[in-house]
């Protein structure tokens, strides 16, 4: 096992012991945990995230990353968010809208930001993750959604790498809803109440978030959070039928989440509203990971927001609480709608397309003193492509996982489909861009379509943590005939931004 375990598994909620004093504690001994003046309220009344809205097709929004006290679940502690919140606004845009970012980085760190998921331009000052905002700078980043941009759940966060675990656990993340999922629902459920469910944990040291990579520790205390709450407590009525925009935008856990005594109808993932229509009792959420669902209030009572024991190569306890949800009488007379079969997707299937070519991605992790995640036994290198894949044209990626834990694979910019996972054929429901890549030899074959945007972008591990230690590489995308060239400014973290303003 690598020394620093934690970047092999902050992950999964670790947990052995209980719920202490709102924080989830990694061992049967609880008395062992350290301090903390952070006392966060169980309970609270559901609040969602600061909501904003495009106007005339453009979504002006200011974020300003900056440490300092703020209430967290009616408890004070110091974190690093944006805007003075632990949970960033959610942004709401329609397709062909534009998002006009100004970011001010009052941090004492470089930093930047990436659009998780959103199919745009990877270059200039839209979604580029090869862009450095240094300590004091206030940059623009303007973002195109195409009109035929698929509509969901995606979210935003910073990625700087060597320094994007951290600065995601001290809360510069958010919510990003591409408008008119619903347009897509029969008629009867096009009004439905939403609810957006961020979910993320919050490790501390006395009254500060943990914000250092190197001192993120899976054997502290960690509180797990919905919208910045403490086991939050929400209603719906019995045979209403809602929809949760679930997203986990922390930086390392894995849920497994349940509403207990419901089904959730599964209607987006990553953003990709599905081409079938699927019902789970329960959803794996790795770092990164969203989904849209329909639940459908059963009898009256109360009922637990859970996140189930997942073996994700640690073991842990028993599954602990997000939320509580009380369902209220009496039940509809009508009875609750009917729930839709497929949805009319602008994401079209890609298993029917021409492979280009085949490559083949080994994730493990190295040995030695220093810990280091690899792709194909190197470390993400400053200045290299990894991959130079042709505009227009599909390739299949065979992703094998060499490490004793599931390592959730995350490209930018295109989605793609699974072919199969563990040499099991997958009939795929819709596109994503999240997928997990099973623990000790696991195979997940992959479609990738390279449509639309030249330039370059990553894919990497988003166990954030092994994102920072190695886990990623470089995709230079090129019209067929032109040369690849290297990525802009030779590297990330050290790199000047010109383009910022």
């Amino acid at each position: 096992m690598p020394t620093r375990p934690l970047l092999v598994a902050v992950l999964a909620l670790v947990l052995t012991g209980a719920l202490v004093t709102g924080l989830a504690v990694r061992g049967s001994d609880a008395a062992t945990a350290p301090p903390t003046s952070w006392d966060p309220k169980p309970g609270l009344p559901f609040a969602e995230p600061l909501q904003l809205h495009a106007r005339r097709g453009v979504l002006r929004v200011e974020l300003t990353a900056e440490r300092g006290m703020i209430d967290v679940s009616g408890s004070s502690v110091i974190a690093q968010p944006f805007n003075g919140r632990l949970i960033g606004p959610t942004l709401h845009v329609k397709p062909g809208e534009t998002i006009e970012a100004t970011i001010k980085n009052a941090t004492d760190e470089e930093t930047n930001i990436h659009y998780h998921g959103l199919h745009v331009r990877p270059t200039g000052i839209s979604d580029n993750v090869f862009r450095t905002f240094h300590p004091g700078q206030t940059v623009r980043s303007v973002v195109h959604l195409p009109l035929g941009h698929a509509p969901g759940t995606y979210w935003y966060h910073v990625h700087l790498h060597g320094l994007t675990e951290g600065q995601v656990m001290g809360g510069l993340s958010g919510l990003l809803v591409v408008e008119g999922l619903k347009r897509l629902l029969p008629r009867p459920l096009q009004g439905v109440k939403e609810r957006q469910l961020a979910i993320r944990n919050l490790q501390t040291d006395g009254d500060a978030v943990v914000t250092d990579d190197e001192n993120i520790d899976p054997t502290a205390p960690t509180a797990l959070l919905v919208n910045g709450l403490l086991l939050p407590r929400l209603s719906l009525r019995s045979g209403e039928t809602q929809l949760w925009r679930l997203g986990n935008i922390g930086s390392d856990l894995f849920y497994d989440v349940a509403l207990e005594g419901h089904v959730m109808t599964v209607i987006a993932e990553d953003g990709s509203p599905v081409w079938r229509v699927r019902r789970a009792n329960h959803l794996v959420l790795p770092p990164g990971k969203r989904y849209d669902v329909l639940v459908t209030g059963r009898r009256p009572g109360s009922y637990a927001f859970i996140t189930r024991r997942y073996d994700e190569g640690f073991s842990y306890g028993p599954r602990l609480d997000l939320a509580h949800v009380t369902v209220t009488g009496p039940p509809s007379r009508s009875g609750p709608p009917a729930m839709p079969r497929g949805l009319d997707t602008p994401n079209e299937p890609i298993g029917r397309r021409p492979v280009m070519r085949r490559r083949r991605f080994v994730f493990s992790f190295g040995t030695g003193s220093t810990f280091r995640a690899l792709i194909n036994g190197e470390q993400f290198t400053v200045g290299k492509n990894n991959v130079v894949p042709i505009l227009g044209t599909v390739e299949e990626w065979t992703l094998i996982n060499e490490s004793p834990e599931d390592h959730p694979f995350h490209i930018h910019v295109n989605d793609f489909q699974v072919m199969s996972v563990n040499g099991r054929r997958v009939r795929a429901h819709g596109l994503q861009d999240v997928v997990v890549i099973p623990k000790e030899g696991g195979r997940v074959v992959i479609r990738n379509p390279f449509d639309d945007f030249t330039g370059h972008y990553v894919f990497h591990c988003h166990i954030l943590g092994h994102e920072d230690a190695g886990m990623m590489q470089t995709v230079d995308v090129v019209r067929r005939g032109q040369r690849p060239t290297p990525p802009p400014g030779g590297g990330m973290a050290h790199m000047h931004d010109a383009a910022g303003g």
